[in-house]
This record gives structure tokens, C-alpha cells and sequence, in this order.
């Protein structure tokens, strides 16, 4: 379990640029030879896309909620309306 976790590590650090460039040339060594390795990275990569795209449809939401939220408050509606 232990190397699991330091080879997800290593993974997240690859994918976030934050090895040097010694482990950055390791790391895509071991893509071009192990292919479970690279499977393991996409998987990664694509975990990491969906959380991006989580995050970004929370904060619309939250936004969208704000907004109306403010659209019944009568004051800011007004002032809104004022600006039109």
C-alpha cells in the first residue's frame, strides 16, 4: 500500500510539473516501457481533469445561487435596474 501511495505521489508531481528535471526524464522513461505505469498516469491525468471540471460546475452553481439570492433582495434589484 505504501508504494501505491509513493507512486501516486510521483504521478501527481509529474503531471503538476514539480520534479526536477533528473525525475522528470525517469518518470517519462518509465511511460515509454511500462505500459501499466501509463495507463496509471492517464488515469491520474483523468482524475484530475474531472475534479477541475467538479470544482468549476460547484462554483457556477454557488454563483448562479448568489445571483438569485441578490435578484430578491429589493435594494440591489433596484440599483440593478438603475444601471440598465
Amino acid at each position: 500500500m505504501r508504494s501505491e501511495l509513493t507512486e501516486l505521489e510521483l504521478i501527481d508531481n509529474y503531471l503538476f510539473r514539480q520534479l526536477d528535471q533528473q525525475q522528470t526524464q525517469k518518470v517519462e522513461t518509465n511511460l515509454l516501457v511500462d505500459e501499466a505505469f501509463a495507463e496509471k498516469v492517464e488515469a491520474q491525468r483523468t482524475a484530475h481533469r474531472l475534479i477541475r471540471q467538479y470544482g468549476r460546475n460547484a462554483n457556477r452553481q454557488r454563483l448562479e445561487n448568489i445571483y438569485h439570492l441578490l435578484l430578491n433582495e429589493a435594494a440591489f434589484a433596484g440599483q440593478l435596474k438603475s444601471l440598465i
